[in-house]
Order: structure tokens, then sequence, then C-alpha cells
């Protein structure tokens, strides 16, 4: 059993990791480096990617989440 704030999950989450989650966090700290703006000249897909994943990293920052 893996959890961590609010998930958790019977699998190890490593093997949920595709090459295309990686591009999505790789183009959230370019995205961030440069200011983290223009969330409106994005599709819907890219604005809710960059906004979970500064929801998460806020979140990870303020130690908002816990190991169990």
């Amino acid at each position: 059993m893996w959890a961590r704030g609010r998930a958790a999950t019977e699998e190890c989450p490593r093997s949920w990791v595709t090459p295309e989650s990686v591009v999505w966090v790789e183009w959230y700290f370019a995205w961030k480096s440069f200011g983290g703006g223009g969330l409106a000249a994005l599709g819907a897909k890219e604005a809710d990617v960059m906004l979970t994943l500064e929801k998460e990293w806020r979140e990870a920052r303020n130690g908002n989440q816990q190991d169990f």
C-alpha cells in the first residue's frame, strides 16, 4: 500500500510514470520558470495539467503532504 496526501494505491506509483508524464512535468517547470502565466492561451488539457501540477507543487512545498 502506498499513500501520499489524498492519493493511495496498492500498486507502485512509479510503474504509472509514462514518457508523457515526464513531458508534462518538464513542461510545467519550464512554464513556471518563465513566470507561470498565460493559462488563457493554453488548451483546456494543458491548463488543467499546469493548474494540477501547481497545486501539488504548492502543497508539497508547504509540507501539506505526508507519507504514510
